[in-house]
């Protein structure tokens, strides 16, 4: 028996609710590898990317949950 699933299509905010979860994937993801590597990133600067990827994914998941 086959399952029909029907496709509704996305709102703008939806969408940008999933791109800023996506970006703050992106950051949390390769920012640390850069302590991993021998770069003149400072510490301070990948302190900083890390904990705007929390607000940003956090942003877009209220995004999506208020819509």
């Amino acid at each position: 028996m086959a399952v029909q699933v029907e496709q509704v299509p996305k709102s703008i905010s939806e969408m940008v609710g999933e791109i800023c979860r996506e970006l703050a994937v992106l950051v949390l993801v390769f920012a640390p590898l850069e302590l991993f590597k021998d770069t003149q990133i400072s510490g301070y600067v990948i302190a900083a990317a890390i904990i705007g990827s929390v607000v940003l994914a956090a942003l877009g998941i209220l995004i999506v949950w208020l819509r």
